[in-house]
């Protein structure tokens, strides 16, 4: 009996633990469904874009009423919202353009100055010149790892 078990279980064992190959069908898409879905595609990208101009339209004036009350943190939030969407915008008609042809596919890297002297909102400045050169490595450690080894 225990041997009729175990031929039993080594049989289960090479059912399951035999691999099987999935079969994926070739798909194929003729020129007229790739055509409407190239339309369809373009038709959102623009919905998105006209979207995008006024949520735009909308911070300016926001900001316009934020400048004449001189609320300077309300202020901020509002023109970082302003690059963003202007980001926005800018990256959304790229990609309208590669839709139609206009230009070929390139990624764009976006990279922002810090100005000096201004602190980000939310961020608390830092008062002493030798503590800043301290909270940071060198400029080619990116992981900071000298300062973490230091710790």
């Amino acid at each position: 009996m225990y041997t009729h078990f175990r031929a039993a279980t080594i049989v289960l064992t090479i059912a399951v633990a035999t691999p099987t190959q999935a079969q994926t069908p070739a798909t194929t898409v003729d020129s007229s469904q790739q055509s409407a879905r190239d339309s369809e595609k373009l038709t959102i990208l623009q919905a998105e874009l006209t979207e995008q101009k006024q949520i735009a339209a909308n911070l300016q004036q926001t900001r316009a009423v934020q400048l004449a009350a001189n609320n300077k943190t309300e202020l901020d939030k509002t023109e970082t919202r302003l690059e963003e969407v202007g980001g926005n915008i800018a990256q959304l008609q790229q990609e309208i353009d590669v839709a139609q042809g206009k230009t070929r596919a390139v990624k764009t890297v976006v990279v922002k100055p810090v100005e000096q002297g201004r602190q980000p909102a939310g961020k608390p400045a830092q008062t002493n010149p030798a503590q800043a050169a301290t909270a940071t490595g060198p400029w080619w450690d990116l992981y900071n790892r000298q300062n973490a080894a230091a710790k």
